[in-house]
């Protein structure tokens, strides 16, 4: 049956075959997906080699029938791109407009707001943006966030098919019109074959056409008006002024450095002022030089540019009666030129100035005009108020509570702070202690041991247990600084290393012990420290721990 083609007839099934498994040809390796050609036929048959050798493929590859069908033509498959992606970041833009109609207003009937129409092309979304205006007192900004707007009952979006040129979009129950589009917008629409309307004008809101032409009503009638109807005659006269000094004077500008003088006010602090004098219509006007935490509002105009009267204490009883009567604008005379100079005081709306100093150009314009020589300016700190010294409050009395410590850093601070330690004192003299045997006065029998830190000075007693008796050593004193009892207790003074000596008196907390031996490491520290200690504590221990006596033994630490 091998021998034979496999052509209609020459087939032949074993009826036999009773396994019918297909061979797997998908398979995973190493986490990746292979495919592999099987080597067994259906059931496990053995199936021939099919595989082409290289030489064949080559030949395969390289043949090209052009004699028969001509040249082949390979056609390179187009790259698949989302709509997502080919539209990224792609929108079109219309302006228009919707009406707002405003009722019961008698200045308007109806409102003219613009905005942006944004549709993108990735997904179909719309979102609109309304132009704000300053001072509109309106809700602007976006209107409509980017989602899908749906234009009829049956909820079918708005296709970028829908938008064109003065077309109506009736959104959530505001009309849109839209008026025109940019350039991309135009030539993307042309390019998909729709043809654009012509563009319309945005009509202009008729209450800001209002305002517009009241405000240049306004403007020509202040411009054409008599200044003498409405202004003193001082200042009437003002535009007599020529042209040729309004040119010549037109932004030059006098300036004199002062102070505040207030020597009656109790003030450490010298306000520094700069006054600016218009040499074109003799307007003064006062800038405040302010430092870091001075104290006062950094408002940089003290005094805003006019003119300003020499007496400012005239009463003006009417305003109507000086703007009409002359006699009265007559009385009121004003700061010129003549008044200033290094080292006057200007009183300027009861406030007295000092000049101290001034810049070069004010002192080449008095030389030419007045003939000044001395411009020396005058040193304003030797004026500065001497500070009375900081007075400290008062230590309260200590309480009895807690420690003196305390008291004091409740004092310093609305919020205490731990008193800080002598941290050298502590690294040099860590673990290190002192200790003494003590007997209590008026009960020879009772034995103590006294330990003294010298890290932190604090004092600790033990009491020693009784001969026959099976306890330990207890404690008697817990760790604590101990203030001798003649001290204050507002400004203790504490027990130091000074005190404790052989046949000394200490009594603490009003308990009296006298000092009868002591530890073989007090005269070592002793020895290394003399200039602390007095020469009767020196010569006490060394009696009491003489090295030639061999038989002393060093006192136990107690067992805590």
């Amino acid at each position: 049956m091998n021998e034979l083609p496999l052509l209609p007839g020459n087939r032949f099934s074993d009826v036999t075959r009773t396994n019918f498994i297909v061979p797997r040809t998908l398979s995973f390796k190493n986490g990746h997906r292979i495919v592999r050609l099987p080597r067994l036929g259906i059931g496990q048959t053995h199936k021939p080699n099919v595989e082409l050798t290289e030489d064949e493929r080559e030949i395969l590859n390289n043949f090209q029938p052009e004699l028969i069908y001509g040249k082949v033509k390979v056609q390179g498959y187009r790259k698949f791109v989302p709509a997502s992606v080919h539209y990224d970041k792609k929108v079109l833009r219309f302006y228009g407009y919707f009406k707002q109609t405003i009722y019961g207003s008698p200045l308007e009937s109806h409102r003219i707001r613009r905005v942006t129409v944004y549709y993108y092309l990735e997904d179909d979304t719309i979102a609109i943006y309304e132009i704000p205006y300053k001072n509109s007192a309106l809700v602007q900004g976006m209107r409509i966030r980017r989602h899908r707007i749906s234009k009829n009952d049956q909820n079918e979006p708005y296709n970028w098919r829908d938008l064109n040129l003065g077309q109506n979009l009736a959104i959530y129950g505001t009309v849109y019109r839209l008026c025109a589009c940019d350039q991309f917008t135009r030539e993307w629409l042309e390019s998909e074959g729709i043809e654009l309307q012509c563009p319309e004008l945005i009509p202009s809101d008729p209450y800001t056409l209002k305002l517009m032409e009241k405000n240049e009503s306004e403007k020509q009638r202040t411009h054409h008006s008599d200044l003498k109807e409405i202004l003193p005659d001082r200042l009437a006269k003002q535009p007599i002024i020529s042209n040729r000094k309004i040119l010549s004077m037109d932004g030059k500008v006098l300036r004199f450095y002062a102070i505040i003088d207030d020597h009656d006010q109790k003030r450490d602090i010298l306000r520094k002022f700069v006054i600016h004098l218009y040499l074109v219509d003799n307007t003064i006007e006062i800038r405040e030089v302010h430092r870091d935490n001075d104290g006062y509002d950094p408002i940089g105009v003290y005094l805003h540019r006019q003119i300003v009267p020499k007496d400012s204490t005239y009463n003006i009883k009417s305003f109507v009666n000086l703007f009409v009567n002359k006699h009265e604008q007559e009385k009121i005379c004003y700061f010129t030129l003549e008044d200033f100079a290094i080292g006057r005081h200007v009183t300027i709306f009861n406030r007295i100035f000092f000049l101290y100093d001034c810049d070069i150009f004010t002192k080449s314009f008095y030389h030419q005009h007045f003939g000044q020589i001395d411009f020396t300016p005058i040193d304003i700190d030797t004026q500065k108020k001497k500070k009375p010294p900081v007075q400290l409050p008062p230590v309260p009395p200590h309480i009895m509570f807690g420690k003196p410590e305390d008291t004091i850093q409740n004092v310093k601070s609305l919020l205490p702070k731990p008193a800080k330690k002598d941290r050298i004192k502590l690294l040099e003299n860590e673990n290190r202690v002192l200790r003494y045997e003590a007997v209590m006065d008026g009960d020879c029998q009772r034995k103590f041991l006294i330990v003294y830190r010298l890290a932190d000075d604090l004092i600790s007693v033990y009491e020693k247990p009784l001969d026959g008796y099976g306890c330990l050593t207890r404690k008697f004193l817990e760790r604590i600084r101990i203030p001798k009892p003649d001290s204050h207790p507002d400004a203790p003074m504490y027990y130091g290393p000074n005190d404790f000596y052989i046949g000394a008196h200490v009594e603490l907390f009003k308990h009296p012990f006298i000092i009868t031996d002591a530890d073989r490491c007090v005269l070592k520290f002793i020895e290394e420290n003399r200039l602390q200690f007095s020469q009767h504590v020196i010569d006490s221990l060394r009696q009491k721990l003489c090295p030639d006596n061999e038989n002393h033994n060093q006192m136990e630490a107690p067992q805590l």
